[in-house]
């Protein structure tokens, strides 16, 4: 087993990657769930037309997305910090080395060779996620779409990478890897 993914720094990275990675899914859910904005616009004339108020649908929503906005401000704020956890984890991998098998050697067993993949993946997606975000924040307005489409179906890989990574955890410490959920807590062998 590679007793490198247990070191303090990975720990640290890991989990802050982690809880970011969470509040990042949670302001997504409530964008486009709870605090959609026509969902909240039809609320706010529903509530006013209960006394006798009435607003068209445009002010409606303008309302709704100003009281929607403060959230999504943290969410472009945790992206910055979860963009600076990547850049830290890039630099912990070069100078420490992957936490991770690398899955061209021969000695590596399928399994292994099958966990290491998800996590190149998943730190390729989120690179392409970050660089997104970047791109409609501070790049020329004629790509600002295509950036939001492609930031937005990365939506997609959070779920699967999330489902993956917990029924893997879990796996493993039922079977042959246990403690690795204390390991990566406490950093305990």
């Amino acid at each position: 087993m590679n007793e490198k993914r247990f070191t303090l720094a990975n720990r640290l990275i890991h989990w802050g990657i982690a809880f970011t990675f969470l509040y990042l899914m949670l302001t997504v859910f409530l964008r486009i769930g709870w605090m959609n904005k026509g969902g909240m616009a039809q609320t706010i004339q529903h509530n006013l037309a209960e006394k006798s108020l009435t607003v068209d649908d445009d002010t409606a929503r303008g309302v709704a997305g100003a009281i929607r906005h403060p959230m999504w401000e943290t969410h472009e704020l945790a992206g910055y910090v979860i963009l600076g956890l990547f850049i830290i984890r890039l630099i912990i991998t070069f100078t420490q080395g992957a936490a991770f098998p690398n899955p061209f050697k021969k000695d590596v067993s399928g399994k292994d060779k099958f966990k290491s993949w998800v996590y190149i993946v998943f730190y390729v997606l989120l690179a392409m996620s970050l660089i997104s975000a970047l791109l409609m924040e501070f790049g020329p307005g004629s790509i600002h779409h295509e950036m939001e489409e492609l930031h937005e179906k990365g939506t997609v890989y959070m779920i699967a990478f999330i489902v993956i990574h917990t029924a893997g955890v879990l796996l493993a410490e039922t079977g042959k890897e246990r403690g690795i959920i204390s390991k990566m807590i406490s950093g305990d062998k």
